[in-house]
């Protein structure tokens, strides 16, 4: 039997991804990247913005064709998507069998078999209530080899900002036991994962008893044969100096966080119900390049949001300057159900979004063009993860996020090289990518 599972989305829907493969291992499928040859087709939905929904339930919709080559395929939608419409699915998109909210994957395989024995679709959602066997955790020793690995620390979110339907389809704030995480992060490294990145959807809130999210982090710091550290999605209002001084201090620790403004004016984030000023997060990114002047800080923007008025926008810009941002994603405000953001007027015209997005991918782009320009010459160290194009070619992400990619040192093959830190001066900058030497 053969699982196919097409993923949309952030890192945390990769890692599921990742944990689904996992138990349906051991249920005894195999894995295929051919939805033609499976058995089981998954999509692994997002729903943060009305575009990925709508690519979830298209991407569905085909792998539904799969059933006039069979009727024994069991096709499915599993993640937020599913979470959100339920039911609701199967008048959406006839001929889906399948139907799993994030926090029910461990039922899958029996979800699957009645299914098949019942021929009637199934629906299960709704959320766990956070227990030590609540989270999915990595399977060690099915990891693949991969020096990388993803660690799940918290699910859900209190925040309630008006336009956000995560806290509806991931539910509240749950948090996971520190022995827990150290045991599993200890069990990846014992399997050659170098760098593990902590997953939550407001990450730097985590709080488990007296164990803070600072706490937490200086305990994986001494962590043998960890040798890298990042986590995401961090909130502005939870950077606290404390999590601050870390950059620069823990050992592991990469000098990269990507941290979400969403706007650069006040005024609308207090209508988006952000809980920070635009002067608040400013101080914040202050306090990480004080801590740690080599940080790379990323973020997230949204442009239009109901009742951005042109002078709020210029705010935007005028704060992206003055942050000095390393990068972005940038989108347009798109209403999702069930927020209270969704019950006002979306009054920017589409026309006007489309500007403004534009505007600010361009300030975006020169910034981050003249950060990628300042590194050539610079000797970054790079942990080898992939191949390049190129003949002989490897690479891998350098500690501040950079893809650095350099001519394997001996002409030796990526095998030899595959987890290795290497040391490499950049020599030149691509669109995607750094180019360089190993030293």
């Amino acid at each position: 039997m053969k699982l196919f599972v097409k993923t949309f989305g952030c890192q945390m829907n990769a890692h599921d991804t990742a944990r689904i493969g996992e138990i349906m291992l051991r249920a005894g499928y195999s894995l295929t990247d051919d939805p033609r040859e499976a058995d089981v087709a998954l999509i692994n939905s997002c729903t943060v913005r009305e575009k990925a929904w709508h690519k979830a339930i298209s991407e569905t919709g085909r792998l539904r064709l799969l059933k006039s080559r069979s009727r024994e395929v069991v096709v499915g939608i599993v993640g937020c998507v599913a979470e959100q419409e339920g039911a609701r699915i199967f008048a959406l998109i006839p001929g889906v069998d399948l139907v799993v909210a994030p926090d029910h994957y461990a039922a899958l395989p029996a979800l699957i078999e009645e299914v098949r024995r019942e021929r009637s679709p199934r629906a299960i959602t709704g959320f766990d209530a956070g227990g030590a066997g609540d989270f999915l955790c990595a399977d060690a020793a099915r990891g693949g080899g991969s020096p990388l690995a993803f660690v799940t620390v918290m699910k859900g979110c209190d925040e309630r900002c008006a336009y956000c339907i995560v806290p509806t389809v991931r539910g509240p704030e749950r948090c996971r036991p520190p022995d827990d995480i150290v045991g599993e992060v200890r069990a990846l490294t014992a399997n050659g994962v170098r760098e593990v990145t902590l997953l939550g959807q407001k990450v730097n809130a985590y709080r488990f008893g007296s164990t803070d999210f600072v706490a937490l982090l200086e305990r994986l710091d001494a962590t043998p044969g960890l040798e890298r550290l990042r986590f995401v999605s961090p909130h502005p209002r939870h950077m606290e100096p404390a999590l601050a001084s870390l950059y620069g201090r823990l050992r592991t620790l990469c000098e990269s966080i990507h941290l979400p403004l969403q706007s650069g004016a006040s005024s609308v984030l207090e209508r988006m119900r952000r809980r920070y000023r635009a002067d608040e997060y400013l101080e914040v990114t202050e306090r990480l390049r004080t801590a740690c002047p080599a940080i790379a800080i990323t973020t997230d923007v949204i442009v239009g949001y109901p009742g951005e008025t042109g002078a709020e926008f210029e705010e935007t810009l005028g704060l992206i300057d003055r942050a000095r941002f390393n990068g972005a994603f940038s989108f347009k405000y798109s209403p999702r159900p069930g927020t209270p953001a969704a019950a006002l007027a979306d009054d920017v015209p589409e026309e006007e979004k489309s500007r403004r997005l534009e505007l600010v991918h361009e300030r975006i782009e020169r910034l981050e063009r003249e950060w990628r320009s300042s590194l050539v010459g610079r000797t970054l160290e790079v942990l080898v993860v992939h191949e390049g194009r190129l003949a002989g070619q490897i690479g891998g992400r350098a500690r501040n996020g950079q893809i650095v990619n350099f001519p394997a040192p001996g002409g030796q093959g990526f095998d030899r090289f595959k987890g290795a830190l290497v040391e490499v001066a950049v020599t030149a900058v691509h669109p995607h990518s750094l180019k360089g030497v190993a030293v």
